[in-house]
């Protein structure tokens, strides 16, 4: 289930850990604004890196391999790849 987001990097917060398939790994926070829609945003999660090179502003490229719902603050998450 690989989902393509596209889209500016609204916010970015760097250097966070979380357990992902049963390891502690670090992870980059980001809100993406979607290109082809700029009013739809997307909570993503890069999985496996402290920082990325992108900034608040740049265009980003992402891949979402996994969707979190957490139904209780009703927010979808994604974890994701960065594409190069």
């Amino acid at each position: 289930m690989d989902i393509p987001i596209n889209g500016t990097i609204l916010t970015k917060e760097t250097g966070l850990h979380a357990s992902f398939e049963g390891r502690d790994q670090p992870y980059v926070r980001c809100v993406v604004a979607r290109l082809d829609d700029p009013r739809r945003h997307a909570e993503t999660r890069i999985v496996g890196v402290e920082d990325i090179a992108q900034q608040v502003g740049d265009v980003i490229h992402l891949v979402a391999y996994r969707v979190v719902t957490d139904r209780n603050a009703g927010v979808v998450r994604f974890d994701c790849r960065l594409v190069s």
